[in-house]
């Protein structure tokens, strides 16, 4: 198993991040796009590094014209010497309206034609005779007919994905799924892998074309309580949105998100934070003293190919966070250490 790191913060610290990533041994970093674009931390990880790979855990696709991702794309993967690796997420109705005056009406048919647009304009850079007519985007001129770079590959891209909607378009159209921070290795084998081979069946699609990359939750540090406290107010906020139900239900917590909203609106975080339990903590986040949480990052091993070691922000001020990166840094050099025998 794969092990990478979510880095963030000001560009120079996402850079400063890279470089420890990479001196680490660690095989990828990857970017979030909240209040920054993931494509320019993106390039400033790729330009702090030599080696490891830099990924987008995720761009948002909507918001985004899919010539511009492509172009975008290509230029990050050129400006790495083809470390960089795209992923895609389609984010929540509410957010998209709401942030980005974007209108989505059904996200998984758009994300597939939105996938298979972004590689005709790659194909068509390298001179196929490519076109993309579908009922989201409209593509008839996918280049600008400058030099022909026929030596270029496909960039792999990942789509993130919760649900069976959006995981069988991975299995259709990706080169790999992006897992959710709330989500459990349980959750992957049992309601995501089985929807990733229903979209490769129905595309005749070899098997391991589809390979999962989940985020692991982690937060790690001498206090044990303000570590898990941390993790379990993540959990919370991530659960207060209806999009991440099906995991609950799973771990039988169906009747949580009522709960977790009602303390939300009250702004009573402890409260959200005292609602998870410590059953449903450790079924999903990594938390605790660094002696005692090696094993469970273990757990992953063989539900993903990759795991991405991503630490909570909601609530966590910023030294704070730069902290348990740090700390979630060292876990993964201690797990790719041991695997590296």
């Amino acid at each position: 198993m794969k092990v990478g790191v979510a880095i963030g913060g000001t560009i120079p610290e996402v850079a400063d991040l890279a470089r420890r990533a990479e001196s680490a041994g660690l095989e990828s970093v990857w970017l979030a796009e909240l209040d920054r674009t993931a494509f320019v931390q993106a390039s400033a990880a790729i330009a702090a590094t030599t080696r490891i790979g830099v990924g987008t855990g995720v761009a948002l696709a909507f918001p985004r014209s899919p010539t511009i991702t492509a172009m975008t794309a290509w230029d990050l993967d050129e400006m790495s010497g083809d470390r960089f690796m795209l992923g895609l997420g389609p984010q929540v109705k509410r957010v998209l309206e709401a942030r980005f005056s974007v209108r989505i009406e059904k996200a998984g048919p758009q994300m597939r034609e939105y996938v298979r647009a972004v590689r005709t304009v790659w194909a068509a850079n390298r001179g196929e005779p490519m076109t993309h007519e579908g009922d989201a985007y409209r593509i008839t001129m996918p280049t600008f007919h400058g030099p022909l770079r026929s030596d270029r590959r496909d960039t792999p891209i990942l789509v993130a994905a919760v649900g069976p909607v959006m995981s069988r378009v991975c299995g259709e159209v990706a080169d790999g799924l992006l897992g959710h921070p709330l989500a459990s290795p349980r959750y992957l084998r049992e309601a995501v892998r089985p929807a990733i081979d229903e979209g490769l069946t129905r595309a005749g699609r070899p098997a391991d074309e589809c390979p999962i990359t989940a985020m692991a939750m982690v937060c790690v540090g001498d206090d044990p309580d303000e570590a898990r406290r941390a993790a379990r107010l993540q959990i919370a906020f991530y659960a207060t949105t209806p999009s991440y139900k099906a995991i609950l239900d799973l771990h039988g917590r169906s009747g949580l998100p009522r709960d977790l909203r009602r303390a939300f609106v009250n702004r009573d975080r402890s409260h959200m934070a005292e609602l998870i339990d410590d059953e449903l903590l450790d079924a999903i986040a990594i938390a605790g003293r660094p002696d005692e949480v090696l094993d469970r990052l273990r757990a992953w091993d063989g539900t993903a190919d990759r795991v991405i070691l991503g630490v909570p922000w909601y609530g966590m001020e910023a030294g704070r966070q730069r902290d348990a990166t740090s700390a979630a840094m060292e876990l993964g050099a201690r797990a790719a250490a041991i695997a590296a025998g």
